[in-house]
């Protein structure tokens, strides 16, 4: 398959997410800080590529013990991906969004994100498969990481701009960026399984989502001066 034409297919359903933020997500400026949350989700690659290549590379970190993949998980995918998001993220303008702007822009952060991984991803398996990858087999891929990689990149990207948002309303709730870690750490470790351990995969995308759902509407009940002290 052509690279230009795995570009455009990866980046595809950001596009049309994107689309759909300009047309749904009341707020000014949108494609602006629409554009501005993507380049700040392109820009976290760099880092955590650096990191995967040098520090994946250590001893502790390449034994095939079974504690040993899910500790590189978390840590890794978990723990320093997940800050490395919240960093960038806080290049958003604050001050200037409302949350469900903000949130909408963590989210395309954390879904731009995710696209690249899976071009990076989709490049490594054709240069080391065997034989070469028909079409199908990309498309296959493609669609597979659009509903799984990119879904936890995308929601845990939430969850810690759901964290950076509270604790620069001076709330000193945790949870949110504990969650993205242990939900990404755990994902990826369990994506690694061919067998039907890789269904917790696929419940801790949906448990992403679902920490994602309760967290925005603590934050927009706190936004609205409703006494969150009774939820």
């Amino acid at each position: 398959m052509n690279i230009f034409a795995l570009f455009a297919l990866s980046f595809l359903p950001l596009v049309v997410v994107f689309f759909l933020f300009v047309i749904l997500v009341p707020g000014q400026k949108k494609v602006r800080y629409g554009i501005l949350a993507c380049i700040l989700g392109l820009f976290a690659v760099v880092p955590t590529s650096l990191v995967q290549h040098f520090i994946l590379n250590l001893p502790i970190f390449t034994a095939s013990t079974v504690v040993n993949l899910l500790v590189t998980a978390i840590i890794f995918n978990g723990l320093i991906e997940e800050s490395v998001k919240m960093f960038f993220l806080s290049f958003l303008p604050f001050k200037k969004l409302n949350l469900s702007f903000y949130f909408c822009c963590a989210l395309l952060a954390g879904m731009t994100l995710g696209s690249f991984e899976s071009i990076i991803y989709v490049v490594k398996k054709i240069s080391g498969a065997a034989e070469p990858l028909g079409t199908q087999a990309v498309l296959n891929l493609l669609v597979a990481r659009a509903f799984t990689s990119v879904l936890i990149h995308t929601f845990c990207a939430g969850l810690s701009g759901l964290y950076l948002w509270m604790f620069k309303k001076k709330q000193t709730h945790v949870l949110p960026f504990v969650w993205a870690v242990l939900l990404h750490g755990v994902y990826n470790f369990f994506a690694g399984f061919s067998n039907n351990f890789y269904w917790f995969a696929v419940i801790a995308i949906l448990f992403a989502i679902l920490e994602c759902r309760i967290w925005y509407k603590y934050n927009n009940l706190s936004d609205t001066g409703v006494d969150i002290k009774r939820y």
